[in-house]
């Protein structure tokens, strides 16, 4: 079996990047990126108003399964090109013919436009959480208004630039206890939960997986056709499932790349 670097140099790549990455750092990144945490509770207000809780439950197990397909296909050709360039090298390397460039222009663009939203969007909402927990806590100051957010936004946006600059070590081990973070947040909001409604009852396993939860939500969307308020609360579960392909673009920073980097595909979507 050749090693990290005689892979690299097999595929016309010196090695350059420090691999400090383990198999659990590896994924740990896209797990943190898909980020249960923020990508359920930032559109949990909008799950509600598109669909209710059947949609948001079922719609998480269609668009995981779907979403899974991808990442095992992504998985499979990170295994044969571990390369840091990820998706746009793929596109390079399996586009027919001669048109390998234009296709991993266009691939490396969407890639790229992609991770700018993801990240704003992601960073927006924690900004806006930030805000409303500041006016939970603080006193009479609102500091949910549209200044406010966008200056906590801008803060959060530069302490993520300065970790980063740190070097791949610090970002492993942000990812590692972000891991358990996340774990353990979601254990404590499901014990909070089950454990925290005294003044009235849970609702019923028929509300929260059938029709009757559906209706009680759908009139908030304003849209009357159920299939479009179906398809906008799947937005809900893929909103939180992006990023993933984060284990194959610090498959040159891994160990055992080869291996490592489709597992933490595949894992952290799993």
């Amino acid at each position: 079996m050749l090693s990290d670097t005689e892979r690299l140099h097999q595929m016309g790549y010196a090695q350059e990047l420090h691999r400090g990455l383990s198999r659990f750092s590896n994924f740990a990144i896209s797990f943190t990126i898909i980020s249960i945490l923020s990508g359920c509770l930032t559109l949990y207000s909008y799950g509600l108003q598109h669909g209710g809780p059947p949609v948001m439950i079922w719609g998480w197990v269609l668009v995981g399964g779907l979403v899974l397909f991808a990442g095992l296909s992504m998985a499979e050709i990170c295994s044969a090109f571990p390369t840091a360039g990820g998706l746009y090298y793929w596109a390079a390397k399996l586009a027919p013919g001669k048109s390998g460039p234009i296709w991993s222009w266009f691939t490396g663009w969407f890639n790229l436009l992609g991770q700018v939203a993801v990240t704003a969007g992601i960073t927006f909402g924690c900004g806006y959480s930030v805000g409303a927990f500041i006016t939970l806590v603080g006193g009479n100051a609102d500091w949910t208004d549209n200044h406010h957010v966008v200056v906590i936004t801008g803060i959060l946006l530069l302490s993520q630039g300065l970790i980063n600059t740190f070097g791949v070590n610090v970002v492993a081990l942000v990812n590692r206890v972000s891991v358990w973070w996340h774990l353990l947040g979601v254990a404590v909001i499901v014990v909070v939960l089950y454990v925290a409604p005294h003044s009235h009852s849970h609702q019923s396993a028929g509300f929260l997986f059938g029709s009757s939860g559906y209706h009680a939500f759908s009139g908030l969307s304003g849209f009357t056709t159920p299939i479009y308020v179906l398809l906008l609360g799947l937005l809900v579960a893929q909103y939180t499932f992006t990023g993933y392909d984060a284990s194959a673009h610090v498959t040159e920073e891994t160990h055992n790349a080869a291996i490592a980097g489709p597992k933490g595909i595949v894992t952290s979507i799993w």
